[in-house]
C-alpha cells in the first residue's frame, strides 16, 4: 500500500501552510528545555548503547553490497560484532563474528567475499554460511559437542526490499511491525531489490556525539544559514512541513522556492511511483528511529544516513548512496556522481560545524538545548530514546517530560 493522493496532498499542504504561518501554533506546546548532558554524559550512553542500538532495528547494508553467495560485510559499531552474509540459499543473515572455540574474528577484511566457508584464522574451525560448525582439526582431541554451543550465535536480520537491517533483540517484533506508518507509505521498497541500486558509500569519523548529526539531518532550521551558497539556492526554509510518526519516526518535505526546479533534466526512471510527485516538489525525506535518513532527491535518486556511536563518545556517519541508474553504465554513472558530489558537499557543510557545539556541552557551557517549533522532530527523538530506555532508568536530571504524544499521526 502506497500513499494515497489524499496524504500525498496533505504533505505539500503543510509544507506551503508553513510559508504562511508568522506566529507559534496556538495549539503546540513550548518544548521543554532538552538537558545538554544527554550529548555527553557516559552511563546515558551506556543506556543508549544497551537499550536503543540494542534493542531497534539498524539500517546496516544494502544488498548490492552482498550480492552473491558469500559475499560479506562487517559490522563493526554495534555492542556485538557482526557479519552479515549471503548464504547458498540466497537469505542475507547476521552472525557474531566470533568462532566459538576461542573467540578469535572469522573475517577481519571489512568486506568481501568468503567463498562457501568461513574459517578461522587460528585454528581452522570452519562454519558454513549458516552458522553451523562443520569441520574442525583433530576430532579426536574433542568429546562430541553441543551444536547450540559451538555453531554462530546469530542475531535477526530482515530485509526490506534492498535494505538490510539487524536487530540484537531476539525478542524484538518484525521489522514491518517496527517500520509502521513509514513502511506502508514506502511500501514499494519491497519490490526494489534489484532495482535501487547502490552508487557509492561515504563513511566520515565524526568528534561529536553520535545525536548532533542525526539532529542536523531532520531540522532545516540552519538551511539558510549553513547552506546559504548550496542548498538554501533551491529549498525554501519556511516550507518545512512535519509529520511525528509512532516508534519515534517521522516524515518531513522542505519545499522547493517559488519558481525554482528541483534539477535539471534527470535522466532517472521513476523508482517510487506511488509518492506521486513529493520526490521532485522539494527534499522528501523519513527518519527511522533511531538513527536513519532516508532523503528523496528527485523521482529516481535517494540516500539513507545512519550515524553510530563509538565507545570513546565520537560516532561514524555512513552514507549510501542509492539510485535507479547503475554505476555499472556511462550515463548512470556519470549522473550518479554528480548526484552524490552535490549532495555529499551540503552533508558534509553540517558536519563541519557541528564540533564547536560538542565543545560547548563538553565544557558545560552550554547547560540545556533549547528548540523551537520546526526542531520538534529532534524532541520527537528524545521522547523515544527516554521511552526505549525506561524513563525510570534516566537519571531524573537527564529526562525529558513527553509532551508529543497528542501531535503523533501513525
Amino acid at each position: 500500500m502506497a500513499m494515497s493522493e489524499t496524504l500525498i496532498a496533505e504533505v505539500k499542504h503543510r509544507a506551503q501552510r508553513e510559508r504562511e504561518r508568522h506566529e507559534y501554533p496556538e495549539d503546540f506546546p513550548l518544548l521543554p528545555p532538552v538537558p545538554a548532558a544527554r550529548y555527553s554524559d557516559p552511563e546515558f550512553a551506556a543506556l543508549e548503547q544497551e537499550a536503543v542500538f540494542g534493542r531497534s532495528w539498524l539500517f546496516v547494508a544494502h544488498a548490492d553490497q552482498v550480492r552473491q553467495p558469500g559475499d560479506y560485510v562487517l559490522v563493526e559499531h554495534l555492542a556485538l560484532p557482526l557479519i552479515v552474509v549471503r548464504g547458498q540459499d540466497g537469505v542475507v543473515r547476521a552472525h557474531v563474528n566470533t568462532c566459538k572455540h576461542r573467540g578469535a574474528a572469522l573475517l577481519t577484511e571489512p568486506s568481501g567475499s568468503t567463498g562457501r566457508r568461513m574459517t578461522c584464522p587460528y585454528h581452522s574451525w570452519v562454519y558454513d554460511l549458516e552458522g553451523r560448525l562443520v569441520g574442525y582439526p583433530d576430532a579426536a582431541n574433542f568429546r562430541e559437542m553441543d551444536p547450540a554451543c559451538v555453531d554462530l550465535t546469530s542475531v535477526r536480520c530482515e530485509s526490506w526490499g534492498p535494505m538490510i537491517f539487524v536487530n540484537l533483540d531476539p525478542d524484538a517484533a518484525p521489522l514491518s511491525e517496527y517500520l509502521g506508518q513509514v513502511g506502508e507509505d514506502l511500501s514499494e521498497m519491497a519490490d526494489l531489490d534489484g532495482r535501487l541500486h547502490l552508487a557509492g558509500i561515504t563513511i566520515r569519523d565524526v568528534p561529536v556525539n553520535w545525536k548532533l548529526p542525526v539532529d542536523a539531518n531532520i531540522e532545516t532550521y540552519h538551511v539558510n544559514t549553513v547552506h546559504r551558497n548550496t542548498a538554501s539556492k533551491v529549498l525554501d526554509q519556511t516550507t518545512t512541513g512535519i509529520q511525528l510518526l509512532r516508534n519515534g519516526h517521522s516524515r518531513m518535505l522542505i519545499a522547493l522556492r517559488e519558481g525554482m526546479p528541483l534539477t535539471g533534466k534527470q535522466p532517472f526512471p521513476p523508482v517510487f511511483e506511488g509518492l506521486g510527485d513529493l520526490p521532485e516538489s522539494g527534499t522528501f525525506s523519513y527518519h527511522v528511529f533511531p538513527n536513519l535518513s532516508i532523503v528523496f532527491v528527485g523521482h529516481g535518486f535517494l540516500f539513507l544516513i545512519t550515524n553510530w556511536p563509538k565507545p570513546d563518545g565520537t560516532s561514524s556517519y555512513h552514507v549510501h548512496w542509492c539510485s535507479s541508474l547503475s554505476s555499472e553504465t556511462e550515463e548512470g554513472k556519470k549522473a550518479n556522481d554528480l548526484f552524490m558530489g552535490f549532495n555529499q558537499d551540503v552533508l558534509f557543510e553540517d558536519l563541519a560545524v557541528l564540533p564547536g557545539m560538542q565543545t560547548s556541552i563538553d565544557s558545560g557551557a552550554l547547560q540545556v538545548v533549547n528548540l523551537n517549533y520546526q526542531e520538534r522532530r529532534i524532541y520527537h527523538v528524545h521522547e523515544a530514546i527516554d521511552h526505549t530506555i525506561g524513563v525510570e532508568r534516566i537519571p531524573e536530571a537527564l529526562r525529558v517530560p513527553p509532551v508529543l504524544g497528542p501531535f503523533v499521526e501513525g
